[in-house]
This record gives C-alpha cells, structure tokens and sequence, in this order.
C-alpha cells in the first residue's frame, strides 16, 4: 500500500514537471544561435544593399555576441563607414576615432584618419558660414598628408589640405568684398592681404590684387 502510494506521488511530481518544461518532450532545445560567419555576412549583404542602418544594427549585434570574432577590426571600420554613409558625421568621426585607438597599426588607421577629417570638411557649406570645421578638417589633413606611413591616404589628405585652405581664402575674400560694401576699406585691405600672405599660390592671388588695388587710397 505504500509502496503504490510512493509511485503515484511520484507519478504527480514527473508530470507536473513534465508539463510545465515542454522543451524537455523534444531533443531539439529551440534553434541555435547564428554563429559569427553567418552575422557577417548577413551584416555584408545590408551593406552592400545600403541599408546602412540595419548593417550598423547588424554589424553591432555581431560585435556584443562574438567580441573575438577574427575580423573585430573590420567590423568596427564597417559601422563607422555605414555611419558616415548614412550622413550621421560626429558619430561617424567618433567610430573612426575608436577605431584608430583600438587598432593603430591596422592598414585602414589611416583612411579612419582621413575619414575622421572628411566627417568636418563634409560639414562645411559656404564662405559666409563659421569657419571652424574648416579649420579643423585642414588640421587633421595636414597631420595625415605629413604622416610618411600614410601612403596612399597622405597624397589625398594633401589634395583636401589644399581645398581647405582654398576655402578659407575664399572666406577671407567675401569678407573683403563685404567690408568694401560697408565702406569699412582698412579691413577689406587686411583681409585681400591675408589671401596672399597665408593661402598664396592657391588661384585667388589675382583677385586679392585686384581688390586692394580697388581701395588703394580709401
């Protein structure tokens, strides 16, 4: 009698515990877990396609659920590419900035660098605008263009250089030509001046001439 009442109590426990864990019915505990190659390249696909915010999404998720996947650094440029691509430029210089100290001696340190740079010059819009991300992306330039383990990327950073300081002689003209406007001539004549003194040879030579040759006398 006890021994029948032993195994029925025991036939309750099994099948209330049973019941309540249905994965323990079946071998097959739910689906396994995307493995690293397959995010990658799922992360790729969306890329390529230019759906950069679900590549970031994607590229991210790889990152947290495989942080010793063998292409880290890859991963890390691609969201700081799909970033930029996407036109969000103080993240996108922020990515490329955390690449560069992640990985310093990886052979894409310096495009992150030159990227980093191209996040400010993209952010410049006309003479009459603060000239600060001018000035900023002409600095970042100027340290790749003179970095002799740039390579390919100094020789770009030089030619963007160059337009940066284009662009900050051309503000310096339409300041010219508006302090003429107002009659304000000492200014206009200091600001021609600096076109030739400090962004000389850059093709605006002859125009800055030509405005302080305009006042001469006033």
């Amino acid at each position: 009698m006890l021994k029948s009442l032993i195994l029925m109590v025991l036939t309750v426990i099994t099948a209330g515990v049973l019941a309540g864990c249905p994965s323990l019915w079946n071998s097959k505990v739910g689906e396994e877990a995307p493995g690293a190659g397959e995010l990658y390249e799922k992360a790729e696909a969306r890329f390529k396609d230019k759906d950069y915010p679900g590549a970031i999404e994607a590229y991210q998720r790889l990152r947290s659920a495989h942080p010793d996947f063998d292409k880290a650094p890859e991963v890390s440029m691609k969201i700081a590419d799909a970033t930029y691509e996407s036109g969000d430029l103080e993240k996108a210089a922020s990515a490329y900035l955390q690449f560069v100290e992640l990985y310093p001696g990886h052979e894409e340190a310096a495009r992150a660098k030159y990227q980093v740079a191209m996040c400010y010059f993209r952010q410049i819009k006309n003479t009459d605008l603060d000239s600060r991300a001018v000035m900023t992306a002409a600095e970042r330039f100027k340290a790749l263009r003179d970095n002799p383990d740039a390579g390919e990327w100094a020789t770009k950073a030089g030619e963007k250089f160059d337009e940066c300081m284009k662009k900050l002689a051309e503000k310096e003209l339409y300041k010219a030509r508006t302090y003429i406007s107002m009659g304000k001539y000492k200014s206009a004549r200091l600001a021609a001046k600096r076109v030739l003194e400090e962004y000389g040879k850059l093709g605006l030579d002859q125009e800055a001439e030509d405005l302080i040759k305009r006042i001469k006398g006033k």
